[in-house]
C-alpha cells in the first residue's frame, strides 16, 4: 500500500496495490459486491479500463473505499468513475469528507477531468446519506446511463431458509419450481469454461434476431481465470426433456452474487425453465454465503409501468421475490470545468441512441468475414 495524501478528514488516504489486502479491506463494508473486488477491476482492465483503489483510514480503521476505473475519451482527456462506491462507514459523520478525498486521490493519479461515483444509497435514504453536493459533487438527474451502473436495480433477499424464499415468491412461481421434475424441466449450476461459451453460443443465435449485445470469448475466458480460483464464477444450464432450453452466467463476492448474462430458446418457452434457473441460481448463491442476489436493471419505466414492453421482465423478476430497488444516482466532481460540459452534451446524445447503435455495429461487424471472429466485448451488459 503506498501512501498519496492527507485528506480533508482525519485520514490518511492511500492506494492498494495487493489483492488481498484490497478484497480483505471491502469485504469489511456491507455494501460490498462484485464490482468492489480486485477481480473485476483486473477484467475491466483487460478491456481498455485502468483499475485504481483507493482508501481512506482512520484510527486503524478503514473508513472509506473505491475501486475507480479510468478511460480516455478522445479529444477530451480522462474520465475516473467508482461503480456503486465509494463503500464509506455510514457511522461516521465525515464519511462523504473522506469520499472527495478518494476522488482527488483518482484525480490526481489519473489525470481525470471528471471523476463520477455512484453510492450504494437507495434514493429514500439520500437526504441522511448523501450530502454529497456540500462536499464538491454535482448531482446528475439522470434516470439511467449508457455507460455506469444502473440505479434501478431488482435485488432478491436471500435470508433464511429455502421455505423462506419460496414463501417470497408468487404462487404460480412456487408451482412451477415444484413441478418442474413431473415435466422434464431440470438445471444444473456448473463450473468452467465449456458452459460458459455454450451461453454464448445462445445468445449468438439470439442476436440473429434482435439486438443484443455479447460477450468476447476473450472477455469470457478473463472472467473465468480471475473469479474461478475462488469459485466465484459459475453457469447455470436449463433443459427440457434432456435437450438445452437456455443458461445464465453471474459471480459472487462478498455477500452479494451478481446475474449478468442469460439467454433461453424457445423451447423455453412452453415450460418453466427460467424460474427452476433462477431457483438454482438462488441455491448457489446462498450456499457461497451470499445474502442478496443481485437481478440487474428491472428494464422499465421509473417507477415500473405496464405499458413498458419490458414490463414482463420486471414482473418476471419481482414474481420471483425481488424487490425494485432505486439508487440515488450519479455524482460528478468535476476539474475542468469547460471539458465537462462538452463531455455532458455528447453524453446527454449518446443516451438517446447509445444502446442500439452499439447493437447493430456489433452486428455488422459480425456478418463481415474479417471480423466475424471479433465479436466486442460486452461489459455495459454486465456490472459497469
Amino acid at each position: 500500500m503506498s501512501p498519496d495524501r492527507e485528506g480533508p478528514v482525519a485520514a490518511r488516504v492511500r492506494t492498494v496495490e495487493r489483492r488481498e489486502e484490497w478484497n480483505e479491506i471491502v469485504r469489511a463494508f456491507p455494501d460490498c459486491d462484485a464490482r468492489h473486488s480486485w477481480e473485476w477491476g483486473e477484467l475491466r482492465g483487460q478491456q481498455g479500463w485502468v483499475p485504481l483503489r483507493v482508501a481512506a483510514f482512520a484510527g486503524g480503521e478503514c473508513v472509506a473505499a473505491a475501486a475507480f476505473l479510468a478511460r480516455g475519451v478522445a479529444g477530451l482527456g480522462t474520465v475516473a468513475y467508482a461503480p456503486r462506491g465509494p463503500l464509506v462507514d455510514r457511522k461516521r459523520n465525515d464519511m462523504w469528507d473522506a469520499a472527495a478525498a478518494l476522488a482527488d486521490v483518482a484525480r490526481a493519479r489519473m489525470r481525470a477531468f471528471v471523476v463520477r461515483v455512484s453510492p450504494p444509497v437507495l434514493v429514500e435514504d439520500a437526504a441522511a446519506q448523501t450530502p454529497q453536493e456540500a462536499c464538491g459533487f454535482r448531482r446528475l438527474p439522470d434516470l439511467w446511463s449508457l455507460w455506469n451502473t444502473p440505479r434501478n436495480v431488482m435485488r432478491l433477499d436471500l435470508e433464511g431458509d429455502e421455505r423462506d424464499l419460496l414463501g417470497r415468491m408468487a404462487r404460480k412461481r412456487r408451482q412451477h419450481i415444484s413441478t418442474a421434475s413431473r415435466k422434464g424441466v431440470g438445471a444444473d449450476v456448473v463450473r468452467g469454461l465449456a458452459p460458459m461459451h455454450v451461453l454464448r453460443g445462445l445468445m449468438l443465435e439470439r442476436a440473429r434476431h434482435e439486438p443484443v449485445l455479447v460477450p468476447s470469448p476473450a472477455y469470457l475466458e478473463a472472467l473465468h481465470a480471475l473469479f474461478d480460483a475462488d469459485d466465484g464464477v459459475a453457469t447455470v444450464l436449463g433443459r427440457v426433456n434432456g435437450e438445452l432450453a437456455g443458461a445464465a452466467l453471474g459471480v459472487r463476492f462478498a455477500g452479494t452474487a451478481h446475474l449478468i448474462y442469460a439467454a433461453l430458446t424457445p423451447a423455453a418457452r412452453s415450460a418453466p425453465v427460467g424460474d427452476v434457473m433462477h431457483w438454482e441460481w438462488m441455491r448457489w448463491a446462498r450456499a457461497g454465503g451470499c445474502r442478496v442476489l443481485d437481478l440487474g436493471s428491472s428494464c422499465t419505466d421509473i417507477p415500473p409501468s405496464p405499458t413498458h414492453p419490458n414490463y414482463g421482465i420486471y414482473r418476471f423478476k419481482a414474481e420471483l421475490g425481488a424487490t425494485f430497488c432505486l439508487y440515488a444516482g450519479y455524482y460528478d466532481r468535476v476539474y475542468s470545468p469547460a471539458v465537462y460540459a462538452v463531455a455532458r452534451g455528447l453524453e446527454r446524445v449518446t443516451l438517446r441512441h447509445g444502446r442500439r447503435w452499439a447493437a447493430v455495429v456489433q452486428n455488422v461487424r459480425r456478418a463481415v468475414p474479417r471480423w466475424a471472429g471479433r465479436a466486442a466485448p460486452a461489459a455495459q451488459l454486465g456490472l459497469a
